[in-house]
Parts: structure tokens; C-alpha cells; sequence
């Protein structure tokens, strides 16, 4: 949900990709134009369709190998795919279309002072607005449950 307020804080279109319709519907609150439902239909599909040929420029923040190797076939010609997310292992990359689409693919895990500088800018203009919920201490093995389960929407608190 912070990474679809910030690039639209930053101009930019944005398409949420995701398989529960819970968190598709917080990506659409903050401002997702569209949405794919990844376990219902082919999400490159559905990207490409709506892009009329894929999106300039992908976001990977899912820790699952497959949310990878779909990023390269919605990407369009010359687009390019940072990966921030890493799930464990390897994922297949097709080489042959890494190569002809011309993609630049680039890894991200922390940001420097400047990118925190300019996150905090964002979040005083009144352009972020992250979805908090608060919990107690004694709930923290609640919280990490649902957080396993994926049903917790934006970020948790406690509140000591």
C-alpha cells in the first residue's frame, strides 16, 4: 500500500498485482487504478492488455519467485523491473526475452539518505497516508499469525 502512494506521489500510473482481493482493495483506496487478481487470471495478460503492451516500469515486492518471473512478461519493450522483495532461491529467466524487450532488471533492497529524505517530504506534503493498526503487546503472537496467514492490511503498531 506505501509502495502505490509513492509512485503516485511521484506522477506515476499504477496497476497493483496481488492474489487476495483484500489487499487489492487497499491498493485501489490509495490509488491503484487498476487491479489483476493474480489467482484468477494471468496477471502479464491482464497488464498487457490494459497497457496496450505492457507497463514502463514494474515493482516486485512479492517474496514469491513466481511474482518474478510474471514481472518480465508484463513489462514492455525497453521497460524496466526492480526487484525488492526477495524470496528465497532462484526463479527461471527467460533470457531470450530479457534480451529482445530490451528490459533493464535491477535489484533494491534499502534506499539511501536522499530516498529517505524524499519519502519524508512525500509522507509532510499530506502525500502518503499509511494504513496502521494498533495492537497491544499481548496480541504480538495474534499478529504474527495473521501476518503469516496475509491478512493483515498495511502496517501494525503496538502500542505498549
Amino acid at each position: 500500500h506505501l509502495a502505490v502512494q509513492y509512485a503516485k506521489a511521484m506522477g506515476m500510473r499504477v496497476i497493483a498485482v496481488d492474489i487476495a482481493d483484500e489487499k487489492l482493495e487497499l491498493a485501489k483506496k490509495h490509488g491503484a487504478e487498476f487491479t489483476v487478481n493474480a489467482a484468477e487470471v494471468d496477471p502479464a495478460e491482464a497488464v498487457q492488455e490494459y497497457t496496450d503492451g505492457g507497463a514502463h516500469g514494474i515493482l516486485v515486492t512479492a517474496v514469491h519467485p513466481q511474482a518474478f518471473g510474471q514481472a518480465i512478461n508484463m513489462a514492455r519493450r525497453a521497460g524496466t523491473i526492480v526487484f525488492n522483495g526477495l524470496p528465497p532461491g532462484e526463479f527461471p529467466a527467460p533470457i531470450f526475452d530479457i534480451v529482445l524487450k530490451g528490459l533493464t532488471i535491477r535489484g533494491s533492497l534499502v534506499g539511501d539518505r536522499q530516498d529517505q529524505v524524499e519519502a519524508l517530504d512525500f509522507y509532510a506534503r499530506g502525500l502518503i497516508h499509511p494504513t496502521v493498526t494498533e495492537c497491544r503487546l499481548d496480541d504480538v503472537n495474534e499478529v504474527f499469525t495473521n501476518m503469516e496467514k496475509g491478512k493483515i492490511d498495511g502496517r501494525m503498531a503496538i502500542r505498549y
